[in-house]
């Protein structure tokens, strides 16, 4: 049953014969785009391992890897191709953050975090995306979901006051989607102060995930995502981008993005893992090599497998979803909600993989400036963050098998069981 949205302003509607039309041409464009993108991604990747140490110490990512980013299409997978974007299938995009995350974790995590909002922004006002790419397809935004700022209903919007925090890679943002319950709230950088001493972590340090603070600041109707809207099949945005991409859900790809980057740091970590055991040898350097040793065979070949299996599954789904999407289908709410819990298991599984290899690590592993030290650190501050929450995903998968009734609409987080 639809429900009234309070975003006081006309939604053009959209053509719903749409889903009917043949889209394999646009499904074969999406598909080679996201080959060319896989392509170039692996072009940067050395490149951009060698600044990993520059993250950790900057506490956020070199503009220079930033930059070669942008010259691979990253940025601008999920913008419109009306503004000169690619329209790319999921599963392409995500399988370069986990590539990306072998190479820097944090480069990774912002680089989904930064583009994943711009599907949000497809499903807005076309207003609201003439601004947001006014100035070319890689534009970005950070976001802070959590409702935790001050925001009061005015005429036309709302006034923001107060503090939100946790905004990964918004040093490197042009726009800040802040978090208001039942809807989001998109500022220009230029409204926002970033609080550069907030951020004093010891995990994912270099995603530079800052607290921003808002002076009275005044955010129009058209610079809001109602997530009501998208409750009720109401996206202004499908006016101008009604194409399968779009027609996918935006909280499934939101939850599934983080994935990415753990599944890649973690198979990562097990690389260097394997190249610092090859010189490696027992009882404190004097005896046999420690590749001989064979429980490190079978602690190393299990999370591999885990590991990799969690890949291809994840990979699997997004490539299954886009395929239901271009015969003009929705996922119907199980399979949403079972691969909701597969990407936070994924999370858990390549955490949980990779510190069974700890305790054969080495004493050395224990040093600061050791990459596997690091790795294990991004791998437990990624396992805390609400994507991974896998006993909540897991209710709310089963409770969907079983039929029962689901938590009522009321934010971003029920949202995602319904939409």
């Amino acid at each position: 049953m639809s429900m009234v949205s309070d975003s006081v302003q006309t939604k053009p509607s959209y053509d719903p014969s749409a889903r009917s039309l043949d889209w394999s041409t646009y499904r074969e464009r999406a598909l080679a785009a996201g080959r060319d993108y896989l392509a170039a991604i692996d072009n940067v990747l050395e490149s951009i391992a060698s600044r990993r140490n520059e993250s950790e110490t900057a506490g956020r990512v070199p503009d220079a890897t930033v930059e070669e980013l942008i010259g691979t299409g990253l940025f601008r997978a999920f913008t419109p191709l009306r503004y000169g974007g690619l329209e790319m299938d999921p599963a392409s995009f995500f399988e370069g953050i986990m590539k990306v995350a072998t190479a820097d974790s944090s480069a990774a995590w912002i680089a989904g975090q930064l583009n994943v909002h711009a599907f949000e922004i497809a499903l807005m006002s076309e207003k609201m995306q003439d601004e947001f790419w006014a100035d070319g397809p890689d534009t970005r935004a950070s976001s802070s979901y959590a409702p935790i700022g001050s925001y009061v209903e005015k005429e036309g919007g709302y006034v923001l006051d107060g503090t939100w925090t946790f905004s990964s890679g918004v040093d490197h943002a042009q726009w800040v989607i802040l978090g208001g319950g039942d809807k989001a709230f998109v500022v220009p950088i230029t409204d926002v102060e970033i609080d550069h001493s907030s951020w004093d972590v010891q995990g994912l340090k270099g995603t530079g995930s800052k607290s921003v603070t808002l002076k009275e600041v005044f955010v129009p109707n058209y610079r809001i995502h109602f997530f009501i809207d998208t409750y009720n099949d109401e996206n202004p945005g499908w006016a101008v981008n009604n194409v399968p991409l779009y027609w996918m859900s935006f909280t499934s790809v939101f939850n599934s993005t983080p994935t990415n980057t753990v599944i890649g740091t973690a198979l990562g970590g097990i690389d260097i893992f394997l190249e610092q055991s090859k010189v490696r040898l027992t009882r404190q350097g004097t005896g046999a090599p420690i590749a001989q040793n064979p429980f490190l065979h079978l602690k190393v070949a299990t999370a591999l497998t885990a590991i990799g299996a969690a890949r291809d599954r994840h990979l699997a789904n997004w490539r299954t979803f886009f395929e239901i999407a271009c015969r003009g289908e929705e996922a119907p709410a199980l399979e949403r909600m079972r691969v909701r819990f597969e990407a936070a298991n994924a999370n858990a599984t390549s955490f949980e993989s990779f510190a069974e290899l700890w305790p054969i690590a080495g004493a050395a592993a224990s040093a600061t400036s050791n990459p596997l030290q690091m790795t294990f650190r991004d791998l437990m501050a990624a396992r805390n963050h609400g994507s991974a929450g896998r006993e909540l995903a897991a209710g709310q998968y089963i409770k969907t098998m079983f039929g029962l009734e689901p938590a009522p609409f009321k934010d971003l987080g029920t949202l995602a069981y319904f939409k």
